[in-house]
């Protein structure tokens, strides 16, 4: 869970339970440093949504911080950040700039590579003009995290962990009475609880087929986690 590192008055919504919402709190552009045992030291800025973005999705900024996803395009030279919750058009929410994050990607990447621009907004391999720029990627779609003694319960869609670091929404679940195609839905803020679904947000749908205590692995699936430092989209070649 990150914790600000510098705390101005109102809410800190780093992490995946907060829900953006119609409200801006902060100053568009505003920056705030965080840290996570996970995924450690993470620089975000707080920007508004001009059009529907999903959970980490790579965005463009422009000069008044209104984000989108990425266009797919070669040679546009953009600012980029991950969006770092699901927002409809026009809420407010947080961005990362720096960090160790997991960005949508449509294509597996091997670990220590580069990557691209493969749709709006999703990674993949690099191709020359469509390079991502300050990002390296550090696991691979394939990339996997076990929770031993996972508590289930049979007909209900939430699990309790020993801690959910590592894990993240979206990320996808599977285990001893796991079904098929579960991901993370959901995040709870103490730190251990996780509700299970078919779709970020989506709950009840992906309920546990057994009770007991299980080893629940977690998936990078449809992500890519990268090592970001202001990321920008590749330039003109000539």
């Amino acid at each position: 869970m990150y914790a600000a590192l510098n705390t101005p008055a109102g809410n800190q919504p780093f992490n995946d339970w907060f829900i953006p919402d119609t409200t801006q709190r902060f100053a568009l552009g505003t920056k705030q440093s965080a840290v996570d045992p996970y995924w450690g030291w993470g620089e975000f800025v707080y920007a508004k949504a001009s059009g529907a973005i999903a959970t980490r999705l790579l965005c463009v900024l422009d000069e008044t911080f209104l984000a989108v996803g990425m266009p797919n395009a070669a040679n546009q030279g953009f600012p980029a950040c991950v969006a770092m919750a699901k927002m409809a058009t026009l809420t407010f929410g947080w961005f990362m700039l720096v960090g160790l994050t997991p960005i949508v990607a449509s294509a597996t990447v091997a670990a220590d590579a580069s990557v691209g621009l493969t749709g709006v907004g999703t990674i993949g391999a690099f191709a020359a003009g469509k390079q991502i720029v300050n990002v390296r990627n550090r696991l691979s779609q394939t990339g996997t995290k076990t929770f031993a003694n996972t508590q289930t319960t049979n007909g209900n869609g939430v699990l309790l962990t020993n801690g959910y670091d590592g894990l993240f929404l979206g990320a996808a679940l599977s285990g001893t009475g796991i079904p098929a195609s579960t991901v993370v839905a959901k995040l709870d803020p103490d730190g251990r609880t996780v509700y299970t679904g078919s779709a970020v947000g989506t709950l009840g749908d992906k309920n546990s087929t057994a009770t007991g205590s299980i080893t629940l692995t977690g998936t990078w699936t449809g992500y890519s986690v990268c090592q970001i430092a202001y990321p920008f989209s590749q330039g003109q070649i000539t």
